[in-house]
């Protein structure tokens, strides 16, 4: 299913590109974090909070200092019902994004902010000793301008007014499929695929993929910490300069899930 869906993805941003821009591949390493606050109510729902911080390095492909410059900050909330055991709605009501761009040591930051909403469906089955999770998502995205900052990285700043409610919504599609697979009682192995697409009122394309392989481990009952290597692809288009650039994002991903127990 992943793999259909991909090609038709992929083909749909191939033919909304056309053949006038020049190629560029380029690499980057960055660092990806995800803390993820889970709260049960009951059996049923559950209230969840999730943060998101990466930094990057220089971006030629060279650089390994994967916490040179900021890259994205994220919360995100949730309400989540489970409608039956493998079929669970969620809902993001309303997430903050900051997002710093950082070519090189001689570039200005950039900076831009979005809020999105996010409806979300996800379907878990048994596969082996393990699970197999496929995830639905619809990203409603409200981003705003993007300035240049004259002055170094300061928190939730950005010394300009943002218009983030303006003309400038756009839907992001993405269809996940996950494997974990528990290698014992403790540890376990984590394997994903992940196509998006985005849907503007000026094109319709591919947007991006990530790949990711990690190594679990569960801490406690409620707590579960993993390590492992995402792999962003992604494909940019520059119109001033008639140039399309295919990204390969290297990140160092450390993810946290932590949820409370409910009484018997």
């Amino acid at each position: 299913m992943s793999r259909y869906l991909l090609v038709i993805l992929c083909s749909l941003g191939l033919k909304a590109y056309g053949q006038s821009f020049q190629n560029e591949v380029r690499h980057r390493a960055v660092f990806w974090t995800e803390l993820n606050y889970v709260y049960k109510i009951n059996t049923r729902w559950s209230l969840q909070l999730d943060h998101q911080y990466r930094r990057q390095a220089d971006d030629h492909g060279r650089d390994l200092n994967v916490f040179r410059h900021p890259l994205l900050q994220v919360f995100r909330p949730w309400v989540n019902y489970q409608l039956s055991k493998p079929v669970r709605l969620s809902l993001s009501p309303i997430g903050v994004w900051w997002n710093w761009g950082k070519t090189n040591q001689y570039q200005p930051i950039t900076f831009f902010q979005e809020i999105r909403v996010i409806p979300q469906l996800q379907i878990t089955k048994p596969l082996k000793k393990g699970e197999f999770v496929q995830r639905y998502r619809a990203e409603l995205r409200w981003p705003s301008h993007t300035d240049t900052l004259a002055t170094s990285y300061i928190f939730l700043s950005d010394g300009e007014s943002q218009e983030v409610l303006a003309d400038r919504f756009n839907v992001r599609l993405r269809a996940m499929a996950r494997w974990i697979n528990p290698l014992n009682k403790k540890w376990y192995t984590h394997v994903s695929v992940e196509p998006m697409a985005v849907i503007s009122p000026s094109i319709t394309h591919f947007d991006q993929n990530r790949t990711y392989l990690a190594m679990g481990r569960y801490v406690k009952k409620n707590l579960r910490v993993e390590v492992g290597y995402l792999n962003q692809f992604a494909v940019q288009r520059i119109p001033d300069e008639e140039l399309r650039i295919y990204r390969f994002n290297h990140a160092l991903h450390l993810f946290v899930y932590l949820e409370n127990l409910l009484d018997k």
